[in-house]
């Protein structure tokens, strides 16, 4: 029989802060027991509540910091604490990256079984603040029964904060969120109730391109046809005008996209990359941080080693963010995606480029790369999947190609540490480095650009 964990809930501890978990939270131990502490930083002393108990660990409620870290700062947002996102603003920029590589060796050893990863020096890349291309946020029901627009709360992602300043946008997005959170109230709409699956509004989806200064909102909504809908709507498109589309997507009861419509303008932006210039469809995936674009290009293609002779594959391609660049440096590349829309804003724009080496192919990684892998031979792959990582039967597929190198972006560690253990272990796989690029400062996210070699190459 197992021993009864040393601590109980309601316990009192002083502990020492030893480490800091993915995710955010401090790592104590009593009695060589795991105390997870929100809010407490590497190399702390604090006062601890423990609120629960579990057989491996237990999570705990940081009373007070008895002795702080040389790293620790001010938060620079009044929600921090309550919102669920950014929740490493009390550590310092310079300590944020070195915890998120060290986060990274250690998932790699864990999940991946690789005994000494060569990870690299996490690197701050771009603006540490107002770095977003695109937030969300979400409808709730405030404690008067009228609609709140916000973030989710910590703790409680179920339970939406209303929000007054978001640090990740430039400040005319809080002015939409303003105006739209206002907005709804006044006229009466709902929000959308997931439990008792009712209501009318969802999410509001704002993206800001930088360079045109173009801006495309996205709103998710339950069915209907309010008048009161349009007419918000223009009234948003009067107020801001680089507000160049407001689009409406309309779900069922069962979360199920029915209806797509145009409440304004159209529903596409363009941005402006290293003189490449990208249709951004509303509902099309875009890298986040819009202000380390260049250096997240520059990286991929360092590590890829595209050379003119070189016929590249990519998976997860987007509208083209990393293909257009590097269809300039080989022979050929083949991108695929499963997003309709995305691949065919791929296909303007590797067009608008005069781009003429680059098969843009829309459909499944799973169903279309055994294919691909047939039909030719590549010499180099490109892997930029969502954060849910590789499905089985592609890393499966991955782990027997006859590439040279692979390149792997990641915005998930845990997810790139499992599926690169599918390829090392079950292919001719090896891990050279992972390059740690921190393009989400102030939150534990982390961007990871992998390579591996084919061993004998």
């Amino acid at each position: 029989m197992s021993a009864s964990p040393p601590v109980r809930v309601g316990d009192d501890l002083r502990v020492e802060i030893v480490d800091l978990a993915f995710g955010g939270r401090g790592v104590a131990r009593s009695s060589g027991f795991v105390v997870f502490v929100k809010g407490a930083l590497p190399g702390e002393r604090a006062r601890v509540r423990v609120r629960r108990v579990h057989p491996g660990f237990a999570e705990a409620e940081c009373l007070a910091i008895l002795q702080p870290s040389p790293d620790r700062v001010a938060p620079p947002c009044r929600h921090f604490g309550e919102c669920g996102g950014c929740d490493l603003q009390h550590l310092s920029h310079r300590a944020q990256a070195e915890a998120k590589r060290l986060q990274i060796e250690a998932l790699l050893k864990r999940v991946a079984d690789l005994g000494s990863p060569a990870v690299r020096a996490a690197v701050p890349v771009g603006d540490p603040t107002q770095y977003r291309f695109r937030m969300d946020f979400d409808w709730g029901t405030g404690a008067d029964g009228r609609p709140v627009l916000g973030l989710h709360r910590a703790g409680r992602a179920a339970a939406i904060l209303p929000i007054q300043v978001c640090h990740l946008m430039p400040d005319a997005a809080n002015r939409i969120r303003e105006l739209f959170g206002r907005g709804v109230a006044e006229k009466g709409l709902t929000a959308w109730d997931a439990r008792r699956r009712k209501g009318l509004m969802r999410r509001l989806s704002i993206q800001m391109a930088r360079v045109t200064g173009e801006t495309l909102i996205t709103l998710e909504t339950g069915r209907g046809d309010p008048p009161a809908l349009g007419d918000l709507a223009r009234a948003v498109a009067r107020a801001f005008p680089r507000v160049v589309g407001i689009v409406r997507r309309e779900f069922d009861r069962n979360d199920r996209l029915v209806a797509d419509s145009i409440l304004h303008g159209r529903d596409h932006l363009f941005e402006e990359v290293g003189g490449d210039r990208f249709k951004v469809p509303a509902g099309a995936f875009f890298q986040p941080n819009a202000t380390a674009w260049s250096a997240l290009r520059e990286v991929v293609a360092e590590e890829l080693e595209p050379s003119e002779n070189d016929t590249i594959l990519e998976l997860y391609c987007g509208v083209g963010f990393f293909t257009l660049p590097l269809a300039r440096r080989c022979r050929r590349i083949v991108a695929l995606d499963s997003s309709r829309e995305a691949a065919a804003a791929a296909r303007d724009n590797a067009a608008r480029s005069g781009i003429a080496n680059a098969r843009l192919v829309c459909g499944d990684a799973g169903e279309g790369l055994p294919g691909l892998l047939k039909e030719e031979r590549f010499d180099a792959v490109l892997l930029d999947p969502p954060r849910t990582g590789l499905p089985r039967p592609v890393a499966r597929a991955l782990s027997r190609a006859d590439a040279r190198r692979l390149v792997y972006v990641a915005c998930d560690p845990g997810t790139l540490a499992r599926d690169l253990k599918v390829l090392t272990r079950e292919g001719p796989w090896r891990l050279r480095s992972v390059s740690p690029l921190d393009l989400f400062p102030l939150t534990h996210h982390v961007e990871c650009v992998a390579r591996l070699d084919r061993e004998g190459t």
